[in-house]
C-alpha cells in the first residue's frame, strides 16, 4: 500500500453522500445447499439503487483492517480484478461467483440463509473519484421480494422495498468495504451484527469465520492501541493481589483523557500502574508488566489518545454477584465511596454515599 501523506483516515459524511453504484449482483446462500445460487443480473430501480446505496454507506462505518498478506489473499486479488476492470461485465459476474463461494465456503452450517452482495462503487475521496468494492450478507428478512426471470430464473427484479434500510439494519449480518488503492490507511472496514458498540476496534469485533473470508488484521490504528491498553492493563492487573483492578483501569483511562492529543507509550502506562512504595514489589510489577505485554505484541507502542474515542463502557467498572445484584461506578473506587474486600471466604462489597436516590 502507498504510504501517501494524503490518504484519508476515515469515510466522511460527504464521502459517503458521493457514493454511486456501479456493479451490482447478489448470489443465494442456502446453508444446508452445497452450492451457492448464483444469479446473472439483478434489475434495480432508482428507488432500489439508493437503498442499496445507503447499506454501502452503513457498512463503513466499522472497524478498521489490512489484509495479513495482500499478496496471497484471494479476496484482494478477486477485488483488484474488480476494481481493475470496473466496465468487463463477464469479470465481474464470474468474480462474484468466486467470492459468494469462498464466503460460504469459510462459514459452516450455523450461518443464517441469506444473500451474498457483490458491488463495485465510487466515491469522492479528496474531491477525486475513487473505486471500491462492498461485499454485504443479507439474511433472508421481509425487505426485498424478488422476481425471476421466466425464461432465465438466474434473472431477477424486486418488486418492491417494504422497509427502509434503519428499519431493517437487523438484516445486515455481515458487511465490508475493500480498498485496494491507496485512499485510505486501511485495507477493509468490516461490521458483524451484534459486535459494534464496545466491541467495534478490538479482537472481537469481527468472527472467526467472517476475519478468515477477508483475511485480515486490525489495523494498529490510535482507537485500537488505546483500548487495548486499556483493556490489557486491567486484565494485567488481575494477576496481581497488590493492584485493584478496576483502579488500574480507572488511571489509565484518567492519564488518557488529561494527555488528550498528546503522544504517549506503554512505558508511560507502566511507569503509572506499577508505582509502589516498596522497590522490590514495583520491579516485580514492572518485569511482569513488561513480560505480559510482550506476550500479546503491545510493550513500547506509541499512540496518541483521543479523550472522545474513549467509549463510556470502557470507563466504568461493573460487578454483578451470584445474588443478581449489580453494582455499577466511573473511576476509582476510594474516589465514589466503594469498598471491595473478602471476609471468610465471602466478598463484601461496601458503599458510603451521602444519599441513594432509586432511580428504577
Amino acid at each position: 500500500m502507498s504510504n501517501n501523506y494524503n490518504r484519508a483516515l476515515a469515510i466522511t459524511e460527504a464521502m459517503r453522500a458521493s457514493i454511486t453504484i456501479h456493479k451490482f449482483i447478489y448470489h443465494i446462500l442456502i446453508t444446508e445447499e452445497e452450492e451457492v445460487d448464483y444469479l446473472s443480473a439483478v434489475d434495480l430501480t432508482e428507488t432500489q439503487k439508493e437503498f442499496f446505496t445507503e447499506m454501502i454507506a452503513e457498512s463503513s462505518r466499522g472497524t478498521k483492517y489490512t489484509f495479513v498478506d495482500a499478496d496471497n489473499a484471494p479476496l484482494n486479488e478477486q477485488c483488484v480484478d474488480l476494481v481493475g476492470n470496473l466496465d468487463d461485465d463477464d469479470l465481474f459476474l464470474r468474480t462474484s461467483e468466486r467470492i459468494a463461494h469462498n464466503f460460504k465456503a469459510q462459514h459452516d452450517k450455523r450461518m443464517a440463509d441469506g444473500i451474498v452482495i457483490v458491488t463495485t462503487f465510487s466515491m469522492l475521496v479528496n474531491l477525486q473519484p475513487q473505486n471500491f468494492v462492498a461485499i454485504i450478507k443479507l439474511d433472508y428478512k421481509p425487505v426485498l421480494q424478488q422476481i425471476r426471470d421466466e425464461d432465465d430464473p438466474t434473472k431477477v427484479s424486486f418488486e418492491e422495498i417494504t422497509d427502509s434500510l434503519l428499519e431493517e439494519k437487523a438484516a445486515i449480518q455481515k458487511r465490508a468495504i475493500i480498498d485496494v488503492g491507496d485512499s485510505f490507511n486501511w485495507d477493509v472496514i468490516a461490521v458483524e451484527r451484534g459486535k459494534t458498540g464496545a466491541k467495534q476496534d478490538t479482537d472481537v469485533a469481527i468472527g472467526d469465520h467472517f476475519k478468515n473470508f477477508l483475511c485480515v488484521r486490525l489495523l494498529e490504528d490510535n482507537t485500537v492501541l488505546m483500548r487495548r491498553a486499556i483493556s490489557h492493563s486491567k486484565k494485567w492487573a488481575t494477576q496481581h493481589e497488590e493492584l485493584i483492578p478496576s483502579d488500574v483501569k480507572a488511571r489509565v483511562v484518567s492519564y488518557m483523557e488529561a494527555h488528550d492529543a498528546q503522544s504517549i507509550n506503554m512505558d508511560d502506562i507502566k511507569e503509572l500502574i506499577c508505582n509502589h512504595d516498596t522497590p522490590e514489589t514495583q520491579s516485580r510489577l514492572e518485569a511482569s508488566f513488561d513480560s505480559y505485554m510482550d506476550g500479546i505484541g503491545l510493550n513500547g507502542a506509541q499512540f496518541t489518545p483521543s479523550r472522545n474515542s474513549i467509549p463510556k463502557k470502557d470507563k466504568k467498572t461493573k460487578l454483578k454477584t451470584n445474588m443478581n445484584v449489580t453494582v455499577e461506578w466511573l473511576g476509582k473506587m476510594e474516589d465514589v465511596g466503594v469498598k471491595q474486600e473478602t471476609r471468610n471466604n465471602r466478598t463484601v462489597i461496601t458503599i458510603t454515599a451521602d444519599n441513594v436516590d432509586d432511580i428504577s
